[in-house]
């Protein structure tokens, strides 16, 4: 592994035990699914293409959960569990059934959550770029921070017409693509 690979891993290892703690399971203890996640988060950093503009925390969730799900299968199928509901063999000392180990649907999925707020970081960034009305119509357009409106209902509650809240959004668009063209730079 580079020092770039090992800067990625350590960086995020607190991610990769987020996403653990999020499967709940009588099989495999925390630390065991942490240890798994922090697999998936190896090979993820190993494949990681920064150049291709997509943030590590969005690349390695697959690899994290993957790697995570995979050792849960891996020991149902060793203690050959047949159904969701049936116990393990009587003398062993774990009453736990294939239900134990499923996903925690309740958790809150922090890929998701990380991803959001990097996009909307990204789009506070690229907002910054427009002037304070079209900064309001775009927000309220796309439902960033308000209840999405169409542009008749923008251009009711801003007291416009709805031809100029459609120009005032072109011409917003137009500055956020600029934009981004000159990050990607």
């Amino acid at each position: 592994m580079t020092n770039e690979q090992e800067k990625l891993v350590t960086l995020n290892m607190g991610y990769a035990i987020t996403l653990a703690r999020q499967y709940k399971s009588e099989i495999l203890s925390t630390d065991d699914l942490i240890s798994e996640g922090a697999i998936g988060l190896m090979k993820a950093a190993e494949k990681y293409d920064a150049s291709r503009g997509k943030p590590f925390v969005t690349f390695a969730a697959p690899y994290i959960r993957r790697a995570i799900e995979t050792a849960i299968g891996k020991l149902e199928n060793d203690i050959n569990v047949r159904s969701t509901d049936e116990s393990l063999p009587i003398g062993s000392r774990n009453n736990f059934t294939l239900l134990n180990v499923l996903e925690d649907k309740n958790a809150l999925q922090a890929d998701a959550t990380v991803e959001e707020i990097t996009l909307t970081d990204d789009l506070l960034k690229c907002l910054n770029v427009l002037n304070e009305l079209e900064q309001r119509v775009i927000n309220l357009y796309y439902g960033n921070g308000y209840e999405r409106q169409t542009m008749a209902e923008i251009a009711e509650t801003m007291g416009l017409k709805r031809e100029r809240v459609r120009q005032v959004r072109d011409t917003a668009l137009r500055k956020l693509r600029k934009a981004a063209k000159k990050e990607e730079m």
